[in-house]
């Protein structure tokens, strides 16, 4: 078959290298079965010594607000600077029907650093967005801009081996999905010869 490729003929690698991240995002959000379908991938990353690194905490409904107003009215929210940021919070925290909270463990192990336990972490997040992706969903990962990291590590209660990686933002595209501007291969892979 002339037009017949690796990525034509495997519709699971035709879907990942379609993969974009998408917002903003808006009802429906994934159903019970599938959103557990979609945490479920995370346990699929590679996890030196089986630490489980990768925390999220799931936020739906009322839980979003309910969440940002504990952290708007935090005492160390109350600075001119974190109020000035409050649209941007709301927004991070709210528009997409569901919202995690990511953060790692970390735990000290002989043979697996912090360094790997993050990057483990990252790619528990990265499987949640493919298989948020293969659903038809849209997926959005995104930094704790200002204070947000340090306010929602508070008021979640985590500890001193908690790192705060971000939000990751999940529910229907508002916008068709446009094919993403993808670097050439030669940017990231060279290949040494061994000459």
């Amino acid at each position: 078959m002339p037009n017949s490729s690796p990525a034509t003929d495997n519709p699971t690698l035709a879907q990942l290298l379609q993969r974009r991240s998408c917002w903003p995002l808006t009802t429906p959000a994934p159903s019970a079965d599938e959103l557990g379908l979609i945490l479920d991938a995370a346990a699929r990353a590679p996890d030196h010594a089986g630490l489980v690194p990768w925390r999220m905490t799931l936020l739906q409904g009322d839980a979003r607000h309910a969440l940002l107003q504990r952290v708007l009215s935090h005492p160390q929210a109350q600075t001119e600077a974190v109020q000035s940021m409050r649209g941007k919070y709301t927004s991070k925290l709210t528009t997409a029907p569901v919202v995690l909270v990511l953060h790692a463990h970390i735990q000290d192990h002989p043979k697996a650093p912090e360094f790997e336990q993050l990057l483990a972490a990252g790619g528990a997040y990265t499987n949640v967005l493919n298989a948020a992706f293969a659903l038809g969903y849209g997926a959005f990962w995104s930094s704790t801009p200002g204070a947000l990291g340090q306010l929602l590590h508070s008021v979640l209660g985590l500890g001193p081996n908690d790192r705060m990686l971000g939000l990751l933002n999940l529910g229907t595209r508002v916008n068709p999905l446009v094919a993403a501007r993808r670097v050439a291969r030669d940017t990231y892979v060279s290949e040494w010869r061994g000459d």
